[in-house]
């Protein structure tokens, strides 16, 4: 389910006294809770309302990456999903709906702002931030996915969790499958992924690790369950205490389904940073015009008088 590196893409708090979840209600008290409860490589279809979070990262109306519902005006998804372009109104969020090619069952906001971690650097810091122009309405379709509010060492995962995302359903697959999918992976303990990913780390102790600490693994080795090129930002979540959490956003990995796990952004390390950004950006926008608001407001305003090729120029919008 995206991208390579050759290696394929795709995958915060303060010490607390006892191993109890808290999560970070600050973006929406209604996280993490589907109305339903119950390809992704060998996944299988998902029920509909069942990941109401899960949204199709578009760029020319093309699905290209998954991201996740955070709050009714952000989503979090991999940063290099958005090496396309860096203007941000030329990207569409689609949710709502588990079938990707039936628009009238979901919404489609479009972007008005990227933030990328300011550490990206092709691998590590792979995590961004898009602020929507307007909020989405929440229902049983459309719902925000919850982040965990326990410091990282602490965090309990489960043994497995939940990949989903509309990417191929195998490696050299020409299309992606227009039904969302679903696949449960274990997670994979970080230093026997590290050793997976690098032999020799047992020997070289002091050498830079390939797998880091702002990494999670995950995926089923036998059976060929994993994330491959689609799937990239999109969600790895865990069921704790009845509520989903983010745990993970799909970055890279070798191959689809292979002996190597996929890899992913480990969403717990940066919620310092996500709570930062969100914060600071809602607070300047309640008393003030957003500027990146304003401009968009203005490049639709372009693109309906003058057409694309003069609001953006030729070389942008492929195809013009």
């Amino acid at each position: 389910m995206d991208g390579s590196l050759e290696m394929m893409r795709r995958w915060g708090s303060e010490e607390q006294d006892n191993q109890t979840f808290t999560f970070l209600s600050p973006l929406s008290v209604v996280c993490g809770r589907p109305v339903h409860s119950g390809r992704v490589v060998g996944g299988k279809d998902a029920a509909a309302m069942r990941w109401p979070w899960q949204v199709s990262l578009k760029f020319s109306n093309f699905h290209i990456c998954g991201g996740s519902l955070i709050s009714d005006r952000w989503i979090v998804t991999a940063a290099h999903c958005l090496q396309t372009t860096w203007i941000p109104f030329l990207y569409t969020v689609w949710l709502g709906s588990i079938h990707i090619n039936n628009l009238g069952e979901g919404v489609i906001h479009h972007v008005s702002r990227m933030v990328i971690h300011p550490t990206y650097n092709n691998a590590s810091g792979d995590i961004a931030l898009l602020r929507l122009f307007t909020r989405v309405t929440y229902s049983s379709s459309i719902l925000p996915i919850c982040l965990s509010n326990v410091k990282k060492k602490q965090l309990i995962v489960p043994g497995s969790c939940w990949v989903t995302g509309w990417g191929k359903l195998r490696e050299g697959d020409a299309d992606n499958p227009t039904t969302l999918q679903e696949a449960e992976v274990p997670i994979i303990e970080h230093q026997k992924c590290e050793n997976i990913y690098n032999p020799l780390a047992p020997f070289l102790p002091q050498a830079q690790p390939v797998i880091e600490e702002t990494m999670v693994c995950a995926g089923d080795l036998n059976k060929g369950k994993d994330t491959c090129q689609g799937d990239s930002g999109g969600p790895l979540a865990c069921h704790i205490d009845g509520i989903w959490i983010l745990i993970g956003l799909s970055s890279w990995g070798t191959g689809c389904g292979t002996s190597f796990p996929g890899v992913y952004t480990n969403v717990t390390y940066y919620q310092k940073w996500i709570m930062s950004v969100i914060s600071r950006a809602e607070v300047l926008g309640a008393n003030n015009l957003d500027l990146s608001d304003f401009l968009f407001s203005i490049v639709l305003l372009s693109l309906a008088l003058l057409g694309p090729s003069c609001a953006f120029g030729s070389n942008i919008l492929p195809g013009q």
